[in-house]
C-alpha cells in the first residue's frame, strides 16, 4: 500500500512538473505556437470529454477551458443583438434565384422548384428537455412546392433521404408537430448512408447537445452544393456533390457574433474526429451555391465575420 501510495505521489508530482513546464513554454511562446499548443492541449481534451466515460462536472469544467482559449474562440465580431426567435440571427441566405421560403415550425427552407429540391434549410436550437418521441415512418411530399416530389423517388436509388433541418434537434426543441414537419420532402435530399448515418449525423448530434450545452442558444443553416448540370440523379432530384453547414451563437458578455463554417464532401464517410479539415471560411460556402448569409448584418462586419475560417472545429 506504501509503494503504491508512494507511486502516485511521484505520478502527481510528475504531472504537475509537465504542466508547469507547459505553461513557462506557453508564456514564453510567440502567438503561431501557443496555438500549435492549445491544439495539442485540445486533442487531449476532446478525447476526454467524448469517451462516455469523464463525470458531467469535469467535462464541464474542460469546455470552459477550452472556450477560453484563442483556437476554440476565434473571432467574436461585434454585432447588434439577434432576433432570438428566428430561424436564422440576422436573416435567411438571400440568393439570385428567387426560391421559395416555406416557415415550418422548428425551421425554414429555401426552395427551389426548378432543380427540385432544398438549397437551405435553417433552425435554432437552445437548452431542452431530452424527451423521447418516436419517429415518423413515413416521408410526405409538400404541397406549397410545383414540384411535389414523391419518395417514390428515393426507392432502390442506392440514397438515404437525407434531412437538412434534422428530426431529433427539431424534436426535442419544438415537439412532435415540428418533428412531423422535417419529414417533408421539401427538407429532404439524397444523401448516402454511411455519411447520412456517419459523420453528417455525428455534426448533428455535437450541435444540438455539445454545442447548445456550451454556448446555449445555436442558430444553424445547412445545405447541398451541386454541380450544375446535376452528375447524378435520383428521380427528378440531383444528387449533392458536399454540404456544408454555417453556426453562429451570439455571446451576450462581448455583444458579439461567432460563426463557424463546415464543408463535408458527400463521400462514404461514418467517422472522423478530426472535424477540423472540414472548417471552411463562409465566403466560401458563399461561393459555392450563390448564397448570402446574414444580409441583414452591415457589409464591414459580414467582411470580418466571413472572410477567414474559424481556426478550429468548436
Amino acid at each position: 500500500m506504501r509503494r503504491l501510495l508512494k507511486l502516485l505521489g511521484w505520478l502527481t508530482v510528475g504531472i504537475c512538473a509537465c504542466l508547469v513546464a507547459l505553461l513557462v513554454v506557453y508564456g514564453l511562446s510567440d502567438r503561431p505556437g501557443k496555438i500549435a499548443i492549445e491544439h495539442h492541449v485540445l486533442n487531449v481534451i476532446d478525447g476526454v470529454r467524448e469517451d462516455g466515460m469523464t463525470p458531467d462536472k469535469v467535462v464541464g469544467t474542460l469546455d470552459q477551458f477550452a472556450d477560453q482559449t484563442e483556437v476554440v474562440k476565434g473571432d467574436v465580431v461585434l454585432a447588434p443583438e439577434p432576433d432570438k426567435d428566428a430561424t436564422a440571427p440576422y436573416g435567411e441566405p438571400a440568393d439570385q434565384r428567387g426560391l421559395k421560403h416555406f416557415v415550418n415550425k422548428g425551421y425554414s427552407v429555401g426552395y427551389d422548384d426548378s432543380l427540385p429540391s432544398p438549397r437551405w434549410s435553417s433552425y435554432r436550437v437552445f437548452p431542452y428537455k431530452d424527451v423521447h418521441l418516436e419517429r415518423p415512418s413515413t416521408f410526405k411530399s409538400d404541397v406549397r412546392t410545383t414540384a411535389r416530389v414523391t419518395t417514390t423517388e428515393f426507392v432502390r436509388s442506392g440514397y438515404d433521404r437525407g434531412h437538412l433541418s434534422p428530426n431529433y434537434a427539431i424534436s426535442v426543441c419544438y415537439g412532435e408537430e415540428a418533428q412531423k414537419e422535417t419529414f417533408l420532402l421539401s427538407n429532404i435530399v439524397p444523401q448516402v448512408h454511411a455519411l447520412n448515418a456517419g459523420l453528417w449525423k455525428d455534426l448533428e448530434q455535437r450541435i444540438v447537445r455539445r454545442y447548445v450545452e456550451r454556448y446555449g442558444t445555436v442558430w444553424v443553416q445547412v445545405g447541398p452544393v451541386f454541380t450544375e448540370p446535376a452528375a447524378k440523379k435520383v428521380g427528378r432530384i440531383p444528387v449533392p456533390d458536399a454540404f456544408w453547414m454555417v453556426v453562429s451563437e451570439y455571446e451576450e458578455t462581448t455583444r458579439g457574433l461567432r460563426a463557424i463554417a463546415y464543408l463535408i464532401p458527400h463521400e462514404e464517410t461514418w467517422r472522423d474526429r478530426e472535424l477540423t479539415r472540414y472548417v471552411v471560411s463562409i465566403r466560401k460556402v458563399e461561393t459555392l451555391t450563390g448564397l448570402d448569409f446574414f444580409p441583414k448584418l452591415p457589409k464591414a462586419t459580414q467582411d470580418r465575420l466571413e472572410s477567414t475560417p474559424a481556426p478550429r472545429a468548436w
